[in-house]
């Protein structure tokens, strides 16, 4: 009887965290770091601690104290849940015995995708939606039109460059545990893909396709890899299709302006933070939340202009330190994302990430119902 009851507990924890990926359809995820740090209060003693998570912790404590001595409360708060959330998810996940089936997790993320790019392209506005701003930085009325007439979704990253990649970095992981997805999702997933109109998406999407072709397994495969990498080239930089209306985001002209741009907001931060007090070990000062740059369009920058180089480092080795064979292809697929938005920073982002750090030995990485498609890796 006992038994029976602590599956029927697991088993409504698997969809109690299922459903914290969906929160910020809502217009929040604050529940799910709620949810998570109860969990842990009542179960420390399910939790697994070696030292190098207390040094982890401790470090983490340090930078909150160091720029808490530098800035206003509330900011320093943001700036703690925002870069460093996911370590409460990492101890959740560490404390708990839950099967989570990603298959499964990535077919409803797509499904709702699907569903969202046809609701907010026929009967609803976009800014009456929790996920999307209500208005323009400029105060109009919000929509990010393509082609004059198509409206992106957002879903559950709250912006179609986060949600691409979250979806991509399932169908990462899944492929190389060697998981096998049905026709279904494998459809839906890329329909996702393509709806959410995102060139980081599309990016991460030929990425994908490299990996499944094993570029460097023999001879062939790799003459169709570089084929495929000079065909690219030939259509961005030679024949120029990003003339085409609809298709400026890449186009040669365009990829050199992102550069450009890229160049000098680093250049921008660099140069703020030598000329604020302690910016480059710990970042900017902030005297209030409305200060703060965390949602523009160069993640790794904006860490850097808000956590300095203590904030950046301290993730980087964290990342370092959680790095096995297991976890490492959705680490570099988030960190590619980030280049442009942080999906690691996200609700959804830092939820994987939790579930990723607490990845232990074959046994356990490798532990799987292979049937569906869907990851069901039990935690020991």
């Amino acid at each position: 009887m006992k038994q029976l009851a602590g599956k029927h507990i697991t088993f409504k924890l698997e969809y109690i965290v299922t459903l914290l990926f969906f929160l910020p359809y809502l217009g929040t995820g604050i529940p799910a770091y709620i949810f998570a740090l109860l969990y842990v209060s009542f179960n420390l003693g399910k939790l697994r601690f070696k030292w190098i998570d207390i040094f982890i912790l401790s470090a983490v404590i340090t930078w909150f104290c160091m720029k808490l001595m530098q800035s206003q409360l509330q900011a320093t708060v943001i700036l703690l849940r925002y870069y460093f959330g996911f370590y409460i998810f990492y101890l959740f996940f560490n404390s708990v015995n839950i099967k989570l089936n990603f298959g499964k997790l990535l077919l409803l993320i797509s499904a709702c995708v699907i569903a969202e790019a046809f609701l907010v392209n026929t009967i609803i506005s976009p800014e009456i939606l929790p996920n999307y701003p209500a208005v323009t930085e400029n105060g109009a009325k919000y929509e990010t039109r393509i082609l004059g007439f198509y409206q992106r979704p957002y879903s559950i990253g709250t912006n179609a460059s986060i949600t691409s990649t979250i979806i991509i970095v399932l169908m990462f992981y899944i492929k190389a545990m060697g998981i096998k997805l049905n026709k279904l999702t494998k459809l839906a997933a890329s329909g996702a893909i393509i709806l959410l109109g995102s060139g980081v998406g599309y990016m991460l999407f030929f990425l994908y396709y490299l990996f499944l072709l094993r570029p460097f397994k023999n001879v062939i495969r790799s003459v169709i890899s570089v084929s495929f990498v000079l065909l690219l080239y030939f259509l961005i930089f030679v024949s120029d299709i990003g003339a085409t209306e609809g298709l400026e985001k890449i186009s040669s002209m365009y990829l050199e302006f992102l550069y450009d741009f890229k160049t000098g907001q680093m250049e921008d931060v660099r140069y703020a933070l030598h000329h604020a007090a302690n910016g480059v070990l710990i970042g900017q000062q902030f005297h209030e939340p409305s200060e703060l740059i965390i949602w523009s369009d160069f993640a790794w920058n904006d860490m850097y202009y808000c956590t300095g180089l203590l904030g950046i480092g301290l993730l980087v080795f964290i990342l370092l330190i959680k790095f096995n064979r297991y976890n490492w292809v959705p680490f570099l697929i988030f960190i590619i994302g980030a280049i442009h938005y942080g999906a690691i920073f996200s609700l959804p982002g830092q939820l994987l990430l939790g579930y990723f750090f607490s990845l232990k030995g074959e046994v356990q990485a490798l532990g799987e119902d292979r049937s569906y498609g869907g990851l069901q890796i039990a935690h020991t």
